[in-house]
């Protein structure tokens, strides 16, 4: 082959790729978060298939409620490092990045991410503190009160992973203000090379028989991870947080974050209760190895929802910046082709772990006697493809620094904690059927009613 017909066949080859590329809107950006969560997703499935092999049953279920009670740390950041980004954004909307990595352009924008940088260190020091006192003794509390295995089984793998959680708490609005910034690419490579290490030092201290203390391995590779990172990559952010900020360039929390905080802390309250509660009333009512083979199937929809989520959360800091410039046409564009994009990449992968994992059931697979049933998974598809619409618009309304999901998410919370409260009395499948009903019946519509006002904004 001469150098010019090869030269024409790898255009041609590089013609088709992009133009494959460009249709399903993969950039630098989307590329890493998408290789990030598809990683999530084959990690879950390996450790899926490792656990039964050196975790009992019931050490399982202990496994997965660690995380459900975890997620009460959303009672202590309140929604800030949502806050974070859209904040910077639009500060940094009106700015440019040099060839060093340095913010220029008017002062007022640069005193104002100086300020939240301050703003951010101080809140959450006092949040990860209080995570680690109020959080590591409620765990304490519900696990004496409701589990079977002794204290020496569990509580000092509870305490390590609750520091260690703690730790990632502190250091994650410094990561929220790189993605605000449009290092969203970056943050996603540091996450997936945390992940790829966190995940194997979990199977090897799984294999080394650490029993539950090996939970805190991935938290652990994670805090100091990001820390690490954040001192070499963070250049960006410690500029901004040395300036000299006048008085009336500061931000003030009452001032420009309580109003909108209040409301996405609400939303983020009441999103605990929609997907966090289930494993440990599960736990509590019915025993923990029934909480370990739902732990199990919702850990791996969490994952196929991030998947999808994947260009929504790429392209969030393009939305505020839209935003700030009045550039609606281009701003609803974009939002239709990402929105359309995240729903048929959940509905591909819902119907994938669904149908499998229904085969590898009907085919006796032993493993899959550790997962929820076919019918409960089938439940948790449906439920998370209705979810993803749900989750797109509304990333999509608060790129607006405003908050109408409020009264969306508190009386979905109402409905699917009653629903999985008198669910759970009866079995694990009619509580996951009510859960799936609430989004489908409630939620979607109103919230699709909410988004087609600000599809029609003008400015």
């Amino acid at each position: 082959m001469t150098d010019d017909v090869a030269i024409s066949v790898a255009a041609r080859r590089g013609g088709r790729f992009a133009h494959l590329r460009s249709v399903i809107g993969l950039d630098f950006h989307v590329l890493v978060t998408l290789m990030f969560r598809s990683w999530t997703i084959l990690a879950g499935a390996a450790t899926m298939v490792l656990l039964p092999l050196w975790l009992t049953p019931t050490q399982q279920g202990y496994y997965y409620t660690f995380a459900s009670i975890l997620a009460l740390q959303v009672f202590f950041e309140l929604g800030f490092n949502q806050i974070v980004v859209q904040l910077v954004s639009h500060e940094v909307a009106h700015l440019e990045i040099d060839a060093e990595g340095a913010l220029r352009g008017e002062a007022v924008h640069l005193d104002r991410l100086g300020s939240l940088a301050r703003l951010m260190r101080r809140w959450y020091a006092v949040a990860a503190c209080l995570f680690v006192a109020l959080g590591g003794l409620a765990g304490i509390t519900f696990f004496s009160h409701k589990g079977v295995l002794p204290p020496s089984s569990w509580l000092g793998a509870w305490l390590l992973l609750t520091c260690a959680s703690a730790v990632n708490l502190y250091l994650s609005p410094g990561l929220a203000m790189m993605e605000g910034a449009g290092r969203v690419g970056q943050v996603a490579r540091l996450r997936l090379v945390q992940s790829c290490i966190g995940y194997l030092c979990l199977w090897s201290a799984l294999y080394l028989d650490a029993g539950l203390w090996a939970t805190a391995a991935a938290p652990l590779v994670g805090a100091s991870g990001t820390g690490w990172w954040l001192r070499k990559r963070g250049d960006m952010l410690r500029r901004v947080a040395l300036r000299e900020v006048p008085q009336a360039h500061r931000l003030l929390w009452r001032r420009d974050v309580f109003p909108f905080q209040w409301r996405i802390a609400l939303s983020w309250v009441s999103g605990y209760f929609i997907f966090n509660m289930f494993t440990p009333l599960v736990f509590s009512r019915v025993g923990p190895v029934e909480a370990g083979r739902l732990g199990l199937a919702l850990t791996m929809f969490n994952a196929v929802s991030t998947i999808g989520m994947s260009w929504i959360n790429a392209r969030n800091p393009q939305f505020t910046m839209h935003i700030s410039r009045g550039e609606r046409a281009a701003l609803n564009a974009l939002f239709g082709n990402v929105l359309l994009r995240s729903c048929v990449a959940t509905a591909l992968l819902s119907t994938l772990v669904a149908g499998g994992a229904a085969l590898l059931a009907v085919a006796g697979v032993p493993a899959m006697a550790r997962i929820a049933s076919p019918a409960v998974l089938a439940c948790l598809a449906w439920a998370t493809v209705v979810n993803s619409v749900v989750f797109g618009a509304a990333a999509f309304m608060r790129a607006h620094r405003e908050e109408p999901m409020l009264p969306v998410s508190i009386v979905t919370a109402v409905l699917t904690a009653a629903a999985a409260w008198f669910g759970s009395r009866v079995g694990v499948l009619p509580m996951m059927l009510l859960y799936a009903v609430v989004p489908t019946f409630v939620t979607l519509p109103w919230t699709l009613m909410l988004l087609s006002r600000y599809l029609k904004r003008t400015a």
